[in-house]
């Protein structure tokens, strides 16, 4: 994701989803989030936040920076800590919406930030925090974020920072984990013989274990015939995400027609890779019924392009790592001290995540 797409995903979120954008529990997608809930959730982090810092030695000061402010969840709350507090953002229309949503007046100003150098002087904070933030962009400009955060801080100050890592090793399905729940979202009734079809079908984890691409899981077909199997294994397709318990993505499938005309049932089910079916340990498989009919006389219609790459189901967000060493080698090179490197649950299990406590130089606050 350039840093163009990344405003483009950004600025669409704040104008239809943002609160969920910014806290991205699946319970709360589509608007479902409550703002005092939501500025709750920010009020307790930095708390949490604080007392960290504290016991490392650090603390934020009168002047901090959230960078990658959103809607100022975390702004706002930093308004018990510090005296003026300074909200940036990629995307104009999160801007905005935190503007809405300021609860403190003048002390916390919010800034469009539209990529590359910050809008401020050197020094300019005694503190950065960003949290939730650049894990959404790519390794260059994660890169160039830290710099920039380097560069606005004051020798002495800190810099507080989450990055995931690499993506994490999954941990072995349990039985229970094997639940999917299969809907049709664009499918055919009829199809020609040998005549093959893009499927739309959204796949909902029942269960309450999380899958992860690290599982293999993928959507594939067989073709029944009176309750037969006819053809087993016609067409596989990935999730385009990590799927937490009672979340749904949509999924496009290729599928084949059989050669003979007749009636039958397609039948879709998942399968994680050299394990085994879902339906083999009891979920429900997706039968459809499908005509098919002779070839007509005409011409063979060219075969269908290969579907696009899938876009996830968080509408657009993606995950980018930056390695610890490179985390630690870039802070200690610019004169700056990596005072602690805490493992977090932040970028969800599908990545080792770190929180970065760094002092910038030598001074203290």
């Amino acid at each position: 994701m350039g840093e163009d797409r990344l405003r483009t995903t950004w600025e669409k979120l704040g104008e239809t989803d943002p609160l969920w954008a910014v806290l991205s529990h699946p319970q709360r997608r589509g608007g479902r989030w409550q703002p005092e809930e939501f500025f709750a959730h920010g009020q307790d982090t930095i708390k949490r936040t604080v007392a960290a810092l504290a016991e490392r030695g650090l603390r934020l000061g009168q002047r901090v920076l959230d960078f990658g402010c959103g809607v100022g969840r975390l702004s706002n709350a930093l308004t018990a800590y510090a005296e003026e507090v300074t909200g940036v953002d990629i995307a104009e229309s999160m801007i905005e919406l935190a503007k809405e949503y300021n609860q403190h007046g003048d002390r916390i100003r919010f800034v469009h930030y539209p990529g590359g150098a910050l809008p401020f002087p050197d020094a300019s904070f005694d503190s950065a925090i960003s949290l939730l933030v650049l894990q959404h962009a790519p390794p260059e400009t994660q890169l160039a974020a830290l710099l920039e955060l380097r560069r606005v801080v004051r020798p002495g100050g800190v810099i507080l920072v989450q990055i995931p890592g690499l993506p994490s090793s999954p941990a072995e399905l349990s039985e229970d984990a094997y639940i999917a729940r299969l809907s049709p979202k664009l499918v055919p009734e009829q199809l020609e013989t040998g005549q093959s079809q893009l499927l739309r079908i959204a796949v909902t984890n029942d269960g309450e274990h999380s899958w992860r691409t690290g599982h293999r899981i993928r959507l594939g077909n067989h073709w029944m015939a009176n309750d037969r199997m006819l053809i087993e294994d016609d067409g596989r397709a990935d999730l385009p995400t990590a799927l937490a318990g009672g979340t749904t993505a949509e999924v496009e499938l290729l599928v084949t027609a059989p050669v003979e005309p007749g009636d039958y049932q397609l039948e879709l089910d998942l399968v994680r890779e050299d394990v085994c079916w879902f339906a083999n340990k009891g979920s429900p498989t997706l039968r459809l019924p499908v005509r098919v009919t002779e070839q007509s006389a005409r011409s063979p219609a060219p075969a269908p392009p290969p579907p696009e790459p899938a876009v996830a189901d968080e509408s657009g967000i993606e995950m980018h790592g930056l390695r610890t060493e490179l985390v630690r080698e870039l802070f200690n090179h610019c004169d700056c001290h990596v005072v602690d490197a805490v493992p977090d649950r932040l970028a969800g299990e599908e990545w080792d995540s770190y929180t970065y406590y760094v002092r910038r130089g030598h001074a203290r606050l």
